[in-house]
């Protein structure tokens, strides 16, 4: 039953799509001031064959021709979690807290590569103008370093179980969020880049 609690997936998918501010149902934007919790897991599930835990993440962008005159363009990439591709089957989850947590974990490092993904945006909002080549590059990036990022934070605490090094972990994120604070979606003020 272990793997079933070690069982994590998480997509991201980054696509061209026009959005708005409004999310669909199940959807939930990335907030520092609210985590995510039980109830936004909307596929209940009791089935041996599938694990406890799966989330499912996206982060979206719906940069136009003429966003390079954009002040930032953090409204222009969302992260957003999934509710209606996500679940977790209680029955089979021993310490639901712990591992809401390192579910949030998981969408706290989804959310510096949107940061990252906003800030080389802007850094690069100038060639956006020319086409788009710049803006499929960065998603290009942004998708393989968070594959990569994701895949080392699940190595290194062992899908969850070890407590001391999520404890690490969680320094790091909050430490990089901190950085990349600039870039979070609420920020709609210029952005002075440093040189």
């Amino acid at each position: 039953m272990k793997r079933a609690l070690l069982g994590l997936i998480i997509v991201c998918s980054i696509i061209n799509k026009t959005f708005g501010q409004n999310l669909q149902e199940g959807q939930k934007r990335w907030s520092a001031e609210h985590p995510l919790a039980v109830d936004d897991f909307k596929i209940k599930i009791s089935d041996e064959n599938n694990e406890a835990v799966y989330s499912q993440f996206m982060i979206l962008h719906a940069i136009g021709g003429f966003d390079f005159m954009q002040r930032n363009l953090n409204q222009k990439i969302e992260n957003i979690f999934l509710g209606n591709a996500s679940w977790i089957d209680t029955t089979k989850v021993g310490e639901i807290d712990k591992q809401i947590e390192f579910q949030q974990l998981q969408f706290d490092l989804a959310e510096i590569h949107a940061r990252k993904f906003r800030k080389r945006a802007l850094e690069n909002k100038k060639k956006i103008a020319k086409g788009f080549d710049i803006i499929k590059q960065i998603n290009n990036d942004i998708l393989s370093e968070f594959s990569e990022s994701r895949l080392e934070l699940v190595k290194e605490t062992e899908s969850g179980r070890n407590n001391e090094k999520i404890e690490e972990w969680k320094a790091k994120t909050a430490a990089e969020l901190k950085e990349l604070n600039d870039f979070r979606y609420e920020n709609k003020k210029k952005i002075k880049l440093d040189k």
